[in-house]
């Protein structure tokens, strides 16, 4: 990422900064969070998404027919509302530990792999249909029938695939879910400007070398833990099918049935193309979080100026393009082994290679395709005191606990956070906890988007 640098400002690792580049700063910040009031909500929202939002808040009943003649709810699920899932800080939040997703992905094993491992005998469609079409599959919790809770409970028991071909383990990962808040922002950042963002580098940090995410079909990633997802449309209707089992135009829902009791054509949508643009539009209009310090007050500046004199700033960028207060760059990050994790969240057209990391590969990362089993989208920071657990698998209770588990392009900015004066460490994470979802922000909110005719007050 380009490197952000301040007229006068110059940083060590616990160093100090002169008065002038203190005002350097503070003007820098106070900018930032001026900049982000430019994206309060209008009071109004579009008859669509007011509608959305009633989706988005909908509790599905298991058994309960969908007004549009599907079957509702499942028959795999993973809860019966999206609200449910994406809740914290208000209605398009993040989820707790226990909303997890898991992941379930077969990966190369050998004949030691067999030894004390419970293992399916048979092709891996055989032990769950998804793998038909996926290199991995979301392993739900709940089901709506008896039988099919069986199912789920049995293939939750088996580590090891034995195929007449070929032995595969069976890698469970989780994902934490993710906050929405901001998400149509998102959505509206132009290739060009990821394309930009890719080609900056910093010569400070040159360990630090993001890249976009591109899909098979040529698209560019934007949502996803690991950038697999194009755009918040596809972002909504893959949720749908895989959270709640609901049929959608273009995904059909989630099921167990094998190939030969699975007939597409007997399915009927549980919600249509408008119900799907409706809840998309509800989503697109769900405003970010303010940044404001906890007091109230302006925040004070030096502890983005650490953040930023140690690294993170290069991937957690304030700015992208025209978009304000989302430090992110948007693009894919090698993390390391100890982020390690093949799976794509609603999974990948195929099961990704293995691809080496940095420091094997001469410290040049793949340049194009989807994302590497180390590799990972840069999480938006906006609202992030309001989405702990941290990281894509929740193994980080902080903020704290998040910066030093960071490991490949990142391990050195982790390091150089954990040799801060307490002092400082200290300022980061005070600079951290003004990326808040204020208090007025936790019903939902209106847009500054063009609006149609038939707005509704909120």
């Amino acid at each position: 990422m380009r490197e952000q640098r301040h007229s006068g400002v110059a940083f060590g690792i616990g160093g100090k900064a002169t008065i002038g580049a203190v005002c350097a700063v503070t003007a820098m910040c106070t900018v930032i969070l001026a900049g982000d009031r430019r994206h309060r909500a209008n009071p109004t929202i579009s008859r669509e998404a007011f509608e959305g939002k009633a989706l988005f808040e909908k509790s599905w009943e298991p058994g309960k027919p969908s007004p549009t003649g599907g079957d509702g709810l499942g028959p795999v699920y993973n809860e019966v509302s999206c609200v449910a899932c994406h809740n914290l800080g208000g209605t398009g939040g993040g989820g707790p530990r226990e909303r997890d997703v898991v992941m379930l992905t077969p990966v190369a094993g050998s004949d030691q792999s067999l030894a004390g491992a419970t293992v399916f005998q048979g092709e891996l469609e055989d032990l769950h249909p998804g793998f038909r079409s996926h290199g991995s599959v979301v392993l739900h919790r709940h089901a709506t029938g008896p039988e099919t809770r069986e199912r789920l409970a049995k293939i939750d028991t088996f580590t090891v695939v034995q195929t007449r071909d070929e032995i595969k383990v069976l890698r469970k990962g989780s994902r934490n879910t993710p906050a929405l808040f901001g998400a149509g922002l998102i959505d509206a950042v132009s290739d060009r400007v990821l394309r930009e963002a890719e080609k900056r580098t910093s010569p400070r940090f040159p360990e630090i070398k993001g890249r976009v995410s591109t899909l098979p079909d040529g698209r560019l990633g934007r949502f996803g833990w690991k950038g697999q997802i194009a755009t918040l449309g596809n972002f909504v209707r893959s949720a749908c099918s895989n959270e709640l089992g609901l049929e959608v135009p273009g995904h059909h829902q989630a099921i167990l049935a094998s190939a030969k009791d699975f007939d597409p054509s007997s399915l009927k949508l549980d919600l249509d193309e408008e119900e799907c643009e409706m809840l998309t539009e509800f989503l697109r209009v769900l405003s970010p979080p303010v940044q404001r310090s906890p007091n109230g007050r302006v925040a004070p500046p030096w502890g983005y100026a650490v953040f930023e004199s140690i690294g993170c700033a290069s991937c957690h960028a304030p700015a992208l393009g025209e978009l304000n207060g989302l430090y992110s760059d948007l693009l894919l990050h090698d993390m390391g082994e100890a982020s390690s994790d093949s799976a794509m969240y609603y999974g990948a057209p195929v099961a990704p290679r293995r691809m080496p990391d940095i420091a094997q590969n001469n410290g040049q990362t793949p340049r194009s395709g989807m994302a590497s089993a180390t590799e990972w989208r840069t999480a938006p920071l906006w609202g992030v005191v309001n989405s702990a657990p941290y990281l894509h698998d929740s193994r980080a209770a902080t903020l704290d606990d998040a910066i030093r588990m960071h490991g490949g392009e990142a391990e050195k900015t982790a390091t150089r956070y954990t040799k801060l004066a307490p002092s400082d460490r200290k300022a980061v994470l005070t600079f951290l906890s003004t990326l808040t979802v204020s208090a007025e922000r936790k019903k939902p909110a209106g847009s500054a988007h063009k609006r149609k005719s038939g707005d509704l007050k909120s």
